[in-house]
């Protein structure tokens, strides 16, 4: 499930990437010169429209999976940052060691 949505927010990253460099805030990207044709009959206006239609869906997927990517990725994590824990059987006894980071007390 992890794999599919990496992959799925590596499409999405990559496709809403080309949607923005077709348009332009001035109306100067690509999508003006796609559309040359269809000016006179009112097209440029209704493919704009659709591009930026594509860009919010776009962005939403995006947010939604990179949401769940959280949620998904935080459910296999138990809340230990611990590492693994080593179990020491009955009735041995283990020297005392300073905890990591700390020096060791001196001995008097």
């Amino acid at each position: 499930m992890n794999t599919f949505i990496i992959i799925a927010i590596i499409i999405v990253s990559v496709a809403l990437i080309g949607i923005v460099l077709i348009q332009n805030a001035k109306g100067g990207g690509l999508a003006s010169n796609v559309g040359v044709s269809s000016q006179m009959f009112g097209g440029v206006k209704k493919q704009s429209d659709l591009v930026e239609k594509i860009t919010w869906g776009l962005i939403i997927a995006l947010f939604i999976l990179c949401l769940g990517s959280g949620f998904n990725f935080n459910a296999g994590n138990s809340g230990s940052d611990q590492g693994p824990r080593v179990e020491i059987p009955a009735g041995t006894s283990q020297p005392a060691t300073p905890a990591q980071g700390l020096p060791a007390a001196p001995q008097q």
